[in-house]
């Protein structure tokens, strides 16, 4: 590696290259980065289990989700309202797979973009309080909220779902994700999206997330403890949706 390579990226013990700081980042070249949230995210670093890049933040790296989301989803914050609402419409239709109704079309101009929201900084997206064993805040990619909805995107880039959490076996990311996000979003009257952004269109979370949507009842299952759940599972497969980096960084039309 050359000098002037060594001082804007290094290698992982993986061969995955990390930048040395956030500017260096392709994904993130010319996009604002003094917004709080992406201050916070990027004071996350590589530990000392990663010598070659130990203290370098974990958002420069080649293969990070958190670059991509906030190099193309934090510039909607500042978009005019017209224009913020077609492209959070393209995304959402792609997503869902249907046409939005004219109703909540009109609101996504006032759409309200959080970033990494949920564990360390408000709004706090907790378990419910029926859930029979201990478990941490979530913390979620990009919540997307609406005076009616709340959306949940959970951004993945050359990476699966998780299919486990640290104290239940088979509680999966998404399962995990619908629980807290329901919880949070039904108990103030609001409905509630979850859209899985992946690098494929094919994979493990793709099929996870397909599973849930043909088989709401499952989804009732894995929520056994939520009996606002197992009353109308299909009300959540109607919220799933999923697209890939590709089509969402299309030319927007």
């Amino acid at each position: 590696m050359s000098r002037e390579g060594f001082k804007r990226f290094r290698f992982s013990k993986t061969g995955v290259k990390v930048y040395v700081r956030p500017e260096y980042h392709p994904a993130l070249k010319g996009i604002d980065l003094s917004h709080e949230d992406f201050e916070r995210k990027s004071k996350e670093v590589f530990g000392k289990r990663h010598p070659n890049v130990s203290g370098l933040p974990k958002i420069c790296s080649a293969n990070s989700e958190d670059a991509l989301t906030w190099a193309y989803f934090s510039p909607i914050i500042s978009m005019p309202m017209k224009e913020k609402q077609r492209v959070l419409r393209r995304f959402l239709e792609t997503a869902l797979n249907r046409q939005l109704e004219a109703h909540f079309i009109e609101t996504l101009g006032h759409a309200e973009l959080l970033f990494w929201r949920g564990k360390k900084k408000a709004p706090f997206y907790i378990p419910p309080l029926t859930l029979k064993y201990p478990e941490a805040n979530t913390e979620v990619d990009l919540t997307i909220r609406l005076e009616k909805a709340t959306i949940f995107v959970e951004a993945k880039h050359h990476s699966e779902i998780s299919m486990n959490t640290t104290y239940c076996k088979g509680r999966d990311q998404i399962i995990r994700n619908v629980d807290v996000g329901t919880y949070y979003a039904w108990t103030r009257s609001l409905d509630f999206y979850f859209v899985l952004l992946t690098t494929s269109e094919t994979g493990r979370s793709i099929d996870t997330l397909n599973y849930y949507k043909m088989n709401p009842g499952i989804i009732a299952e894995k929520l056994s403890h939520r009996t606002d759940v197992s009353a109308n599972p299909n009300r959540i497969a109607e919220g799933l949706g999923w697209t890939t980096w590709d089509k969402i960084m299309s030319p927007r039309k």
